[in-house]
């Protein structure tokens, strides 16, 4: 599979990298559509949501960059109280779970992608989807304990959000649940999963299209009996499980999906976009930072 350059590549037809800095006008014209995304209604709702965070006790200490807002402005849609309000989810999240907010380690996170348990694969879809691909079976607890878990998923979906592709085409993850329930069943707690829901959905502004379920196992029937009466009915709607792997190509393209599951790739990894994600400068933007105070 070739390089694709996204400056030529038919939009709708071809594939394109998942680290893209620029957004191709298709897409600009995709978000202006779909998300009311224009030049004017940025300018105006940073605004607005700076006024807002400047004025509320719970943000008015708090530094956030333009990139970061825009997050929370385009998957509301520009609704800026409701954009503020998922904002302010974060930053109760972050108050309540420092600690998954710190002490970040490459050298512990990139063991998500040397052991195959976590990685955003290297192409999105035609439609401009970031891809998350989880694989339970290959976790080990005991040698990547939970509280990793949740610091990774956080790098994972933050640092992907900083590309304005991600933003407003959204993730589509692959969650393959095959699992040990001898080593994994203890961390299904109440506690752990609202935690990995409310964070992902209430509180990080990210637009899932679609969740696909492969290889069920009583890890995930444990899970998913704690987690569906938090699900909403829209996003109910994109959960599709699948009687086996191979029908993920009803979904995807052959060109996106790794080998196992049908798909082309091989040997590849993001060992390099994740050295990039957490560079320290870059995670101590993660949710904001507190405002200097100029003596």
């Amino acid at each position: 599979m070739g390089i694709r350059d996204p400056a030529t590549a038919k939009i709708g037809e071809e594939i394109l990298p998942f680290e893209m800095e620029t957004v191709p006008e298709y897409f600009q014209k995709k978000a202006e559509a779909e998300l009311h995304d224009t030049p004017d209604r940025r300018a105006q709702g940073l605004r607005q949501i700076r006024e807002l965070a400047k004025n509320d006790k719970h943000t008015k200490n708090i530094e956030f960059d333009d990139d970061f807002l825009l997050q929370y402005l385009r998957v509301r849609k520009y609704n800026v109280a409701r954009a503020f309000s998922q904002l302010k989810a974060l930053v109760a999240l972050k108050k309540r779970y420092p600690l998954i907010f710190t002490n970040f380690s490459y050298d512990k996170t990139v063991k998500t992608i040397s052991d195959k348990f976590i990685t955003m694969l290297p192409w999105r879809c035609q439609d401009g989807c970031a891809i998350l691909l989880v694989e339970l079976d290959n976790w080990i607890p005991e040698e990547f304990p939970v509280e990793e878990i949740k610091r990774a998923v956080l790098v994972y979906l933050l640092q992907s959000l900083r590309y304005p592709m991600t933003q407003i085409n959204g993730f589509k993850a692959i969650l393959d649940l095959k699992s040990n329930p001898l080593r994994h069943l203890k961390h299904c707690t109440p506690n752990n999963i609202y935690l990995i829901y409310h964070g992902s959905q209430e509180c990080i502004a990210g637009r899932y299209k679609e969740v696909h379920i492969v290889n069920q196992s009583v890890t995930f029937k444990a899970a998913w009996f704690l987690v569906k009466p938090f699900l909403t009915d829209k996003l109910k709607k994109r959960i599709i499980f699948h009687s086996s792997p191979e029908t993920l190509l009803d979904y995807f393209p052959k060109a996106v999906l790794p080998k196992q599951y049908g798909g082309d790739l091989e040997n590849y990894d993001m060992y390099a976009w994740l050295k990039k994600a957490m560079e320290p400068e870059k995670l101590s933007l993660l949710g904001g930072r507190p405002r200097q105070v100029i003596a």
